[in-house]
C-alpha cells in the first residue's frame, strides 16, 4: 500500500511548480525594459504562502520552479545563471518564512493586526530585498544588463516581488489556509475585491502601454520610411547619371577618355556613394584588334580563356588618374557575368551581389546595356546581336549608407540591407533585438536592378532608453500598491470579524476544559506564560484569591523541583518547559502564599485556538504521598543511625582480632574474620551513604566553601585513594597543568574530595587488573573541567538517563560483585550541583568511561563571594 505522506509531498511540489511557472510566465508579459523584471511577480507570493502552510520542505520545489521559469523565459541565461537566480529566489522565500514565524506572531488564521502587518512587511518589502539585490548584481556582473540599468532593474524587481507577496499571499490563504471556517467566508469579503481591483489596474496598464507602443512605433516607422526614401532617391540619381552617359555615347560613339571624364567633372561624388563610372565595350575575340594599343585586355583569374569580352575602355573615378581598370574584362568573372547577362536579356539595368574591390572596399556593380541603332535609325536593336556595351557604376555601399543617413540621427537605429536571393548583406548592423522591442522591427522589400533587396531598421539601445514605458510602469506599480493596501485593510477587517465569531467557541473550550477536570487544581496559561484562568481548587491549594492570580506569571505558583530539596536552588517554571512537557506527567514544587513549598504532580495539555495556544495544567497535591515517603525514609534513617553504633563496635573488634591483639588465630578462623570485616566495612559505607542522602533530601547538609587550589585537591584525592587502588592492582596517575595560573575554585574542599573519591573508587572497581585510572583537569575559558578516566567496560547509552538515580546499577550482578550500593553517583551529583557545578560523563563500550566535573573558576585573590 502506498504511503500517503510521500504522495502528499509530491502533490504539493507539483502544485508549486505548475502555479509558479504559469503565474511567472504571465507576469513576464508585464515586464519592462530590459525585460528581466516585472512590476508584479506573483510566484514569490505563492511560494511564501505555500511554505508557511506546508513547511520548509516546499523550498526544494520553489528552487526547481524558479530554475525552470528563468531558464525557459529569459534571453541569454546559461544554466548556472538561472540556478543562481533560482537560489536567490529560494533564499528570499526562506528568509520571509523565518522572519514571519519568529517576529510576526504568525498563525495561519491571520486574525490579529500584528500578524497581518508583520507578515506583509517582513515577507514583502524586507525579505524581497535579498533576492532582487543578489540577482540584479549577478546580471550586471555577467553583462546581461548594463550598469546604468541597475537601479531601474533592481527597483522593478524588488517592487514586483514585494507586490507579489502582499497581493497573492492572502489569495493563496483564502484557498488553502486553515481553519477553513475563518478563510472560506473571506472569499467574498477579501479575495473577490482584490481580484477585481487587480484586473482593473492591469487593464489600465495594458491600455496605457499599448498607446505608448503605438506612438513609439509610429515615430520609429516614420523615420524608417524617410531613410528608405533617401536610399531610393540616391539610387535613382545614380541610374539617371548612367542613362545620361548612355545617351552621350549614343550621340558620340567615338567618345574619348577625356570627353568621358569631362562629362562627369561636376558630378557630386561624395553625395552619391559612387566610386566610379566605366564604359564596358562588348567585343568578340575577332574584335580585339579594334581596341587602342594603350588598352590591354585583362581577365579575372580563370582556367579557360573567355569567348567574349566586356572590357573597360572608358573610365572615371573620384581618384583622378586611376587607370588600373582599363582593359579589365568583366565577363571573365561569374558574379559579374550573371549581372551582365541579365542586363542584356532584360534590356534593363542590373546589379551584382556585393563584391570586393582591389582596394578592399565592399561594393556593388550596376550595369546598363547599350545597344546598336537599328537600320532605320529610330530604334535600337535588342538582345545579344545588337549589344554594343555597358555603362557600369561602381557603388560603395558604405558611402551610400553614409550619404543617405547624414540627415538622420543614426544613433536611433541599426540598419541592415540584404540581397534576399543570396542572403548576402550589402550593409550589416543587425543585432539581437530584445523581446519587448520586437514591435519596432521595421523592414521593406523592393525590387531594384533585377534583385529583391530588404532594407531593415531596428531601434538602438539609446532609442529604447529614451522611449521606455516608465510612466506606464508607474501606473501599474502605483495601482498595485493601492490594491495591496486594500487587501491589507480587508484582511484586518475580516480578521477582527473572525476573532469576534470565534470568541464564543474559544471560551467554550476553556470552560469545558475546567469543568471536565474540576476535582483537581486547574490552571490555564497562555502562550506568554501568563495565567488566564484558575478554578477554586487552585485558590485553596495556593492560598491566593482567584483575582490575584489572573494575568500573573505561572512562575508565581510553580517552580522546578531539583533532585535535592535546597530551597535556594529552586528555579521558576518557564514557558519553554511547558512546551516540552506537553502530554507528560512531572513532579514540581508549588509556592504557597505563606512561603510553604508544596510537592505537586503536573499533567499538561495544550489547546490550539484560532489565534493563540493555551496550556492546561492539572495539579495533584502530593503532600500525603510525600508524607508516607518521608515516614519511610525516617524509618530507614532511624534504623541506619541505630546500626551505626553497633557496626562501629563490631568493625573495631573485628579489626583488633584480625590485627592479632588476641593472639594468633587459626587460618580458617582468620579467613572467616576477614570476610566478616570486609562485609562490615561494606555495610558501614552503605549506612553512611543513606545518612548522607537523608541530609541532602532534608536540606540538613551545610557547605563550607573556601578557596581551593585545583592541582592540590586533585593530588590529595589521588593520595587518599592510592591504597584502595593497589588492592585492585590498578594504577592511579595525574595529568594536569603544572601551573593553573592565578585561578582556583571556591567550594567545599571536603565535599569535593568526597565526590572525587566516589568517582575514583568506581573507576578502580570497574577497571581490569593492571589498568590505569587517570586523573586530570583543564581550564576552558572561565570554567575548569576535572576528569576521572578509567579503562573499564563502559556504560551503555540506554542507561545514561538513570545513572545518577538512587540505587541505580547498570549491571546489578557486576555492581554487587564490586561492592556497589548504587548511592555514590546520586550523592556526587547532588553535591556538585550544590557547589554550582555540573557532572557528566563520556563512555564507550569496551573502551572505558570518563566522568567530568564542571566548576566556575575564581581568581586566587578573590574575596569571599558570599
Amino acid at each position: 500500500m502506498l504511503n500517503s505522506e510521500p504522495l502528499r509531498t509530491l502533490g504539493q511540489a507539483l502544485v508549486m511548480v505548475v502555479s509558479y511557472l504559469l503565474l511567472g510566465t504571465a507576469a513576464l508579459n508585464l515586464a519592462i525594459a530590459p525585460a528581466f523584471a516585472t512590476a508584479l511577480f506573483p510566484p514569490i507570493g505563492v511560494a511564501v504562502a505555500l511554505t508557511l502552510l506546508w513547511g520548509n520542505r516546499t523550498l526544494a520545489a520553489v528552487w526547481l520552479s524558479a530554475l525552470l521559469l528563468d531558464f525557459s523565459t529569459t534571453n541569454g541565461h546559461t544554466w548556472w545563471i538561472s540556478a543562481v537566480i533560482a537560489t536567490n529566489s529560494c533564499l528570499s522565500v526562506a528568509l520571509a518564512v523565518t522572519l514571519v514565524r519568529r517576529y510576526a506572531s504568525f498563525h495561519p488564521a491571520l486574525t490579529f493586526e500584528r500578524s497581518i502587518i508583520g507578515l506583509m512587511l517582513l515577507a514583502g518589502p524586507v525579505s524581497c530585498l535579498l533576492g532582487s539585490s543578489l540577482s540584479v548584481l549577478l546580471l550586471v556582473q555577467t553583462g546581461h544588463i548594463s550598469a546604468d540599468q541597475l537601479v531601474l532593474t533592481w527597483l522593478t524587481w524588488w517592487v514586483g516581488d514585494a507586490l507579489g507577496v502582499t497581493l497573492f499571499v492572502p489569495l493563496v490563504f483564502v484557498v488553502l489556509a486553515k481553519p477553513r471556517s475563518i478563510w472560506r467566508p473571506r472569499f467574498l469579503t477579501l479575495a473577490l475585491p482584490m481580484l477585481i481591483s487587480m484586473a482593473l489596474v492591469t487593464s489600465l496598464y495594458s491600455r496605457v502601454l499599448l498607446q505608448h507602443q503605438e506612438s513609439t512605433q509610429q515615430q520609429f516607422f516614420e523615420q524608417a520610411k524617410q531613410v528608405s526614401s533617401s536610399f531610393q532617391f540616391r539610387l535613382s540619381r545614380v541610374i539617371q547619371q548612367m542613362q545620361a552617359l548612355e545617351r552621350l555615347l549614343a550621340l558620340n560613339p567615338q567618345l574619348t577618355q577625356q570627353q568621358f571624364a569631362d562629362f562627369l567633372l561636376d558630378y557630386n561624388w561624395a553625395d552619391s556613394g559612387v566610386l566610379a563610372f566605366d564604359y564596358l565595350q562588348w567585343l568578340s575575340p575577332e574584335q580585339q584588334a579594334q581596341l587602342p594599343a594603350a588598352i590591354q585586355l585583362r581577365n579575372f583569374q580563370q582556367d579557360t580563356p573567355p569567348t567574349s569580352y566586356a572590357a573597360v575602355t572608358l573610365l572615371t573615378a573620384t581618384a583622378s588618374g586611376d587607370t588600373s581598370r582599363l582593359g579589365l574584362n568583366m565577363w571573365s568573372e561569374k558574379q559579374r557575368q550573371d549581372a551582365l547577362d541579365y542586363a542584356v536579356v532584360s534590356g534593363k539595368i542590373s546589379m551584382t551581389t556585393p563584391v570586393r574591390l582591389q582596394t578592399g572596399e565592399s561594393a556593388v556593380l550596376l550595369f546598363l546595356p547599350r545597344f546598336k541603332p537599328a537600320s532605320s535609325g529610330l530604334t535600337e536593336e535588342s538582345g545579344w546581336p545588337g549589344l554594343s556595351g555597358f555603362i557600369c557604376a561602381v557603388l560603395s555601399t558604405d558611402l551610400l549608407v553614409d550619404s543617405s543617413l547624414k540627415q538622420f540621427d543614426h544613433s536611433n537605429f541599426h540598419l541592415t540591407i540584404t540581397e534576399l536571393a543570396s542572403h548576402q548583406p550589402f550593409h550589416n548592423e543587425a543585432l539581437t533585438l530584445p523581446d519587448y522591442a520586437h514591435y519596432l522591427d521595421w523592414n521593406q522589400i523592393w525590387s531594384f536592378a533585377g534583385r529583391s533587396v530588404e532594407l531593415r531598421l531596428q531601434p538602438s539601445k539609446a532609442f529604447l532608453d529614451r522611449h521606455s514605458a516608465l510612466y506606464s510602469w508607474y501606473v501599474l506599480a502605483g495601482g498595485l500598491v493601492l490594491c495591496s493596501l486594500l487587501g491589507i485593510f480587508l484582511l484586518i477587517l475580516t480578521g477582527r470579524s473572525a476573532r469576534t465569531e470565534h470568541l464564543i467557541a474559544q471560551r467554550t473550550k476553556e470552560l469545558s476544559s475546567i469543568l471536565d477536570n474540576a476535582n483537581e487544581s486547574i490552571i490555564i496559561v497562555d502562550q506568554q506564560g501568563l495565567i488566564e484562568r484558575v478554578n477554586k481548587e487552585t485558590s485553596a491549594l495556593f492560598g491566593y484569591e482567584v483575582d490575584e492570580l489572573l494575568k500573573a506569571p505561572v512562575s508565581k505558583l510553580l517552580a522546578i523541583l531539583p533532585d535535592h530539596r535546597n530551597h535556594q536552588l529552586l528555579q521558576p517554571l518557564q514557558l519553554d518547559q511547558l512546551q516540552a512537557w506537553v502530554g507528560q506527567t512531572r513532579e514540581l514544587t508549588g509556592l504557597h502564599q505563606s512561603g510553604e513549598q508544596l510537592p505537586l504532580e503536573i499533567g499538561l495539555s495544550r489547546v490550539d485556538l484560532a489565534d493563540k495556544h493555551l496550556f492546561t495544567l492539572m495539579l495533584h497535591d502530593l503532600r500525603e504521598r510525600k508524607k508516607v515517603e518521608r515516614m519511610k525514609s525516617e524509618f530507614i534513617s532511624t534504623v541506619s543511625h541505630e546500626l551505626r553504633t553497633p557496626l562501629t563496635s563490631i568493625k573495631g573488634s573485628l579489626g583488633l582480632l584480625v590485627g592479632g591483639v588476641a593472639g594468633p588465630l587459626p587460618a580458617q578462623a582468620s579467613q572467616l574474620l576477614q570476610i566478616a570485616k570486609m562485609n562490615t566495612d561494606r555495610l558501614t559505607r552503605l549506612v553512611n551513604d543513606i545518612l548522607d542522602i537523608e541530609k541532602l533530601e532534608f536540606g540538613q547538609l551545610k557547605l563550607q566553601p573556601a578557596e581551593t587550589d585545583i592541582a592540590a585537591v586533585m593530588q590529595e584525592a589521588l593520595q587518599q585513594n592510592q591504597a584502595y587502588a593497589e588492592q585492585y592492582q590498578v594504577r592511579l596517575t595525574f595529568n594536569g597543568d603544572a601551573d593553573p595560573g592565578h585561578y582556583c575554585l571556591y567550594l567545599d574542599k571536603f565535599r569535593l574530595l568526597q565526590v572525587l573519591s566516589n568517582l575514583i573508587s568506581n573507576a578502580v572497581k570497574f577497571s581490569p587488573i593492571q589498568a590505569e585510572v587517570q586523573l586530570g583537569y583543564q581550564i576552558v575559558g572561565q570554567f575548569v573541567e576535572l576528569r576521572v578516566q578509567d579503562q573499564g567496560c563502559g556504560i551503555a547509552e540506554s542507561f545514561r538517563s538513570k545513572i545518577f538515580d538512587k540505587f541505580a546499577q547498570a549491571d546489578s550482578s557486576d555492581s554487587r560483585n564490586n561492592q556497589g550500593s548504587g548511592l555514590g553517583l546520586n550523592i556526587s551529583k547532588t553535591l556538585v550541583e550544590m557547589m554550582q557545578g555540573r557532572i557528566d560523563f563520556e563512555s564507550e563500550i569496551g573502551a572505558g568511561t570518563t566522568f567530568i566535573l564542571y566548576f566556575p573558576l575564581y581568581p586566587a585573590t578573590h574575596a569571599n563571594p558570599s
